[in-house]
């Protein structure tokens, strides 16, 4: 889930057209239901808090305003996508929706009370079963600039940055004192991840962190939901490796595990997979896989031009060398399957336009700027997306990759979500109102890729636009996600006297892998 709202440049609306060319949808993947929210205003914005199976918490910042502040709508959105109930909320003016979570029935929306005061801020706590809110006022003491929030128990969790320097602090509802948790102000580290444990009630903090021979590791940390910690650990990855990202898996019988990307040189390009385990705080081995060692890796390419690179590699390992390849890779989470573990990252690239004194202008992703050019941040591209299953010894079994295409953010953002039902998994993102999702069963494709059109309210509907910037997919709950977005339709018979309806909507995602694929 995402957590935290970052601003970003809006990318202009653009038109829905159909593919030239027919493609596959998958036989897997059934959208039962749907809901519409009128889109009255352009200047009103929707978001979404998935709550399991209390439902969604939609939060629609309406864009009017009352004597006493910014008018928001709340509804809640039960399991068939019915509004159970609906109410007002009223943010004072300057504020703005920093972040949102879901914990144990419970829906929290976190808002600054000032853009300038960075260290005043509310929380709206909502109750699934009820319609009541209750409203915390947090001060910080110190301007923070928040990057994740979380909750676990009583406790909410907030994570970021004060002077630039990495800060967590635990706001108990029952007694409403927030308390920095100590070890943290250090101006070598950096917050990779917060991780939660809904069972257990702890909370796990991962970190980057720089070394004496300014190469970086990975530092995790696990504490009580009152602050207190339970272990710190270091991972020591040798004198010539730096640890580029981590993930982590929860805190559960002392037994953690940690994956995430390395490299011998570059901070920026990772050269392949390192698998970490602990045991109550302990360390027990880190285990390194160069990209060349995967199976898959770079299944996503035109079978030719994958050949020919897994024909450099056999040649280089006759030679006992290793082919090294550099990616620039976003680790995002560690999926728990029985006794297996499913790590997933998602390669990406900066793009660029470079305008010289001449005149021209060219992005690429290879070539560097001439002399006196002018760049100019265009977005992260996407290529594909990497899963990794891997056992309790942090041995690789299997890999797969997904391509991904059309996806360009301001912000590097998770697109792909996975699940797995079983010993399959499928792999799934949206883009262009499509569902594009592949299965796959170890290192054997069940399902190529496939193309699933979001479902219309009606048959008759006719999709005229979209909001790229306002689209995404998310898990929610069981073999369940949702898919959701803003778009123009156009249908002169569904609603009378709206030919053309603005909408914000929810589709049902529901999957079941034991039918038969295309």
């Amino acid at each position: 889930m995402k957590k935290i709202l970052l601003v970003f440049m809006l990318l202009p609306l653009i038109t829905f057209s159909q593919r030239k060319k027919d493609r596959d949808t998958s036989a897997v993947i059934l959208q039962p239901n749907r809901i519409e929210f009128e889109k009255e205003s352009e200047e009103s914005e929707f978001y979404v808090v998935p709550g399991n199976k209390d439902g969604i918490l939609v939060a629609e910042e309406t864009g009017e305003t009352t004597r006493g502040g910014a008018i928001w709508k709340i509804y809640l959105v039960n399991t068939e996508l019915e509004i159970d109930w609906s109410q007002n909320l009223i943010i004072p003016d300057d504020g703005g929706l920093l972040g949102y979570e879901y914990f144990d029935g419970r829906f929290y929306l976190l808002f600054s009370r000032s853009r300038f005061r960075t260290q005043d801020l509310i929380v709206y706590q909502f109750v699934a079963k009820t319609q009541e809110y209750i409203s915390y006022e947090i001060t910080t003491v110190f301007p923070i600039q928040i990057t994740h929030f979380e909750s676990v128990g009583e406790t909410l969790l907030l994570a970021g940055y004060a002077n630039f320097r990495p800060v967590v602090i635990t706001y108990n509802i029952n007694d409403r004192i927030p308390r920095v948790v100590p070890g943290f102000y250090d101006n070598k580290n950096n917050i990779l991840d917060l991780v939660v444990d809904e069972r257990s009630k702890l909370f796990t903090v991962i970190l980057a962190e720089k070394m004496k021979n300014k190469k970086y590791t990975a530092r995790v940390r696990t504490f009580t939901d009152k602050g207190d910690i339970i272990q710190d650990n270091l991972i020591n990855p040798g004198e010539r490796r730096s640890l580029l990202d981590a993930a982590s898996t929860t805190f559960a019988g002392g037994l953690q595990y940690l994956a995430g990307t390395h490299s011998r040189k570059s901070n920026q390009y990772s050269q392949g997979f390192y698998l970490s385990k602990f045991i109550n705080g302990q360390q027990q081995f880190n285990k390194y896989y160069p990209f060349a060692d995967l199976n898959n890796f770079f299944g996503h390419l035109k079978p030719k031009r994958e050949e020919r690179i897994m024909n450099r590699i056999e040649r280089k390992r006759s030679r006992g060398k290793i082919k090294k390849f550099n990616y620039r890779l976003l680790v995002h989470k560690i999926l728990e399957r029985d006794d297996q573990y499913i790590m997933i990252a998602e390669a990406y690239y900066p793009r660029y336009n470079y305008t010289s004194t001449g005149g021209g202008a060219y992005s690429s992703r290879w070539s560097s700027p001439s002399f006196g050019s002018n760049p100019y941040f265009i977005g992260y591209k996407y290529t594909h997306a990497v899963v990794v299953g891997f056992d309790q010894n942090c041995n690789i079994l299997w890999d797969q990759t997904f391509k991904i295409e059309d996806i360009q953010t301001f912000t590097l953002d998770e697109n792909v979500e996975v699940s797995a039902s079983g010993d399959k998994v499928i792999l799934m993102y949206l883009e262009e109102n499509e569902i594009r999702s592949k299965v796959v069963q170890g290192n054997e494709i069940v399902e190529g890729r496939t193309f699933n059109p979001v479902k219309l309210s009606f048959e008759s509907d006719e999709l005229k636009s979209r909001d790229p910037s306002v689209e995404g997919l998310e898990s929610w709950y069981d073999e369940t996600l949702f898919a959701y977005g803003e778009q123009s339709i156009k249908n002169p018979t569904a609603i009378p006297g709206k030919p053309i309806r603005k909408v914000f909507y929810i589709n049902k995602i529901q999957y079941d892998l034991d039918r038969q694929p295309n």
